[in-house]
């Protein structure tokens, strides 16, 4: 038998696993709270691996390990140092405050810091973003399954969904979390051990030492400004986003919140916090040293997004693939589940009520779950035939930043923050981030040499001075209220 049909055989274990651990988190649920923060019980462990294991998805490893080839450790910038140390900077003056106030989503700090206005707001945004994302994850379980196991696209594709599909459906948060902690250990072990092999591959760490520039393990920009194929101005304002975007973008966002909400008191959340953001950082760079290592291994490869399969079909002995693939698989499901559960828990906590004001908890939780599956199977329809609302809609991502980046960190930190200050940044980041990603989208373009990959270096290019814009607008506008108050 060989390493694949072996590799295959490790995978319907896992999938038997998960859905035992699924079926056994469903009898945990007894009420919303559960279903959602996992009855905030959650311990270090629990709360650690369910964080590192959500953000720690084939995205990282695959495109980690495909930016690295290209551009050494400026390509990951942005995932994993950036998104490492959001992730830090969210356990060290976040997670406990958060955790110590007892919201159920990040929409909730909204509405009690700024108004009804505010909370639908952000939960519309976070419902689309997290859609767009579940059906981006999703349609990497075809490619995974077809890759690595030879299963044709659409049964791997349908495999995958359907499996993490069940068990968030079940559980909740408690299926998730529990998931996430088996997952984490498997994701670790699966990314580590291609690393040996590829440095054995290569010729030995003394080879590799002396061929790969020592540049290729910098952080730091180029002469003037150089950064991913940009210089100038251009260079300067994609470095600086690069840090932005993840590094702050993403404190608000609903996964990380989520899970700093189910830890059992504020000091897990914090510790947590910080252990999974430490560990991510260190984890992360491993995909993304392969591939800097695989430049020796397999130079002037066609398509570098294919560099992380490549090492590992041609490198790995039977036991370390059959590892590595239900290491890979194991990352994808544990952020897709994440995905999957945060769009019906924004509508049933802050948006249903709005519409059916005093709902019961046990109609939000029939709810709740009902929608995970309808709200999962419209996401993959999308991806899969609504190309154009799809694009859309992974651009959407960056409207998290945008409208409540700003709000979020002020209204915990500045007593003056208020509902017009707020409002302002909200219109005045849109404003000004749209003109600019319109105003150099040509040049992007035409760096490129694509539209969809100039569009994503464009809106990043325009959000520092967009999120400038809205941070004095934020100010300027607070303080005249609170004259006028």
């Amino acid at each position: 038998m060989g390493k694949v049909e072996l590799a295959l055989g490790g995978v319907v274990a896992y999938i038997i696993a998960t859905l035992i651990i699924g079926w056994l988190a469903s009898r945990r649920i007894k009420g919303i709270t559960d279903y959602i923060v996992a009855g905030r019980r959650l311990g270090l462990a629990l709360t650690y691996g369910t964080i590192l294991a959500t953000w720690f998805g084939t995205g990282l490893a695959m495109g980690g390990a495909s930016m690295a080839y290209s551009y050494g450790y400026r390509g990951v910038i942005m995932d994993p140092i950036g998104a490492g140390l959001c992730i830090i900077l969210f356990g060290l003056f976040f997670a406990s405050e958060l955790r110590r106030r007892g919201y159920m989503t990040i929409s909730d700090f909204f509405r009690e810091r700024y108004g009804t206005s505010m909370e639908l707001i952000s939960a519309v945004i976070q419902v689309i973003a997290y859609m767009g994302w579940m059906g981006a994850l999703m349609v990497t379980f075809g490619t995974i399954f077809k890759v690595f196991l030879g299963v044709p696209y659409e049964e791997g594709l349908i495999i995958g969904t359907l499996v993490t599909l069940a068990y968030t459906t079940l559980g909740g948060m408690w299926s998730v979390a529990l998931t996430d902690f088996f997952q984490s250990i498997l994701l670790m072990i699966g990314i580590v051990i291609l690393l040996p092999f590829t440095v054995a591959a290569a010729g030995g760490l003394g080879v590799v030492g002396s061929k790969i520039p020592l540049d290729s393990f910098s952080i730091l920009p180029k002469s003037n400004w150089g950064y991913l194929g940009y210089v100038g101005l251009f260079g300067a304002a994609f470095y600086i986003s690069s840090w932005l975007v993840q590094g702050i973008g993403s404190l608000s966002c609903q996964d990380l919140v989520q899970r700093a909400l189910s830890a059992k008191n504020e000091r897990v959340s914090k510790y947590a916090s910080l252990m999974a953001g430490f560990t991510y950082v260190l984890l992360g760079l491993v995909p993304a040293t392969i591939g800097i290592f695989g430049r020796l291994v397999v130079p002037n490869i066609g398509n570098p997004d294919e560099i992380l399969p490549t090492l590992a079909l041609k490198l790995l002995p039977t036991v370390p693939f059959v590892i590595f693939t239900v290491g890979l698989l194991a990352a994808l499901m544990s952020s897709t589940d994440s995905a999957m559960l945060i769009p019906s828990t924004m509508i049933v906590n802050n948006v249903l009520p709005k519409i059916r004001p005093g709902i019961s908890e046990r109609s939000k939780l029939i709810i709740a779950r009902a929608l995970v599956p309808v709200i999962t199977l419209t996401s993959l329809a999308i991806a899969l035939y609504a190309k154009t609302i799809y694009f859309l809609m992974n651009l959407s991502w960056e409207l998290i930043l945008m409208v409540q980046g700003i709000p979020f960190i002020l209204g915990l930190y500045w007593r003056r923050a208020t509902r017009e200050g707020a409002l302002a940044s909200v219109v005045i980041n849109l404003a000004v981030w749209v003109a600019l990603t319109t105003l150099v989208l040509p040049h992007c373009v035409a760096v490129e040499g694509d539209f969809e990959w100039g569009v994503w270096d464009a809106i990043y290019i325009a959000a520092p001075p967009a999120l400038l814009a809205g941070l004095v607008g934020f100010i300027l506008v607070s303080i005249v209220r609170g004259f006028k108050d």
